[in-house]
């Protein structure tokens, strides 16, 4: 990677980093719940979930950073994360589903 990115987004991914955005600002979580998307962590992991024979991918924002040395202590007891999950089809582009982990 060029040390002038922060990241790179293959262009495929990008119309469903843009919907998963736009789905999560206009969610519940953040007119009732007060999230400010703006300040959380994205996570985009390009592995496909199927379930009832439809392909999506899901797009999730932490509310603190999770790395290899924390991911074990969030939760009840440990580290408290606000989360908001965006399920996207892979073959429609379409938001199927947005949902917190609690």
């Amino acid at each position: 990677m060029c040390e002038n990115y922060i990241f790179k987004l293959d262009k495929r991914y990008t119309p469903f980093l843009f919907k998963a955005i736009e789905a999560a600002k206009n969610s519940e979580f953040v007119s009732k719940c007060k999230y400010d998307i703006n300040n959380f962590y994205i996570s985009f992991n390009n592995h496909i979930t199927i379930k009832k024979e439809i392909r999506y991918y899901t797009i999730r924002f932490y509310s603190k950073e999770i790395t290899q040395d924390n991911w074990m202590d969030v939760g009840v007891g440990g580290i408290e994360i606000d989360d908001i999950n965006v399920d996207i089809n892979v073959d429609t582009g379409e938001v199927i589903y947005v949902y917190g982990s609690r």
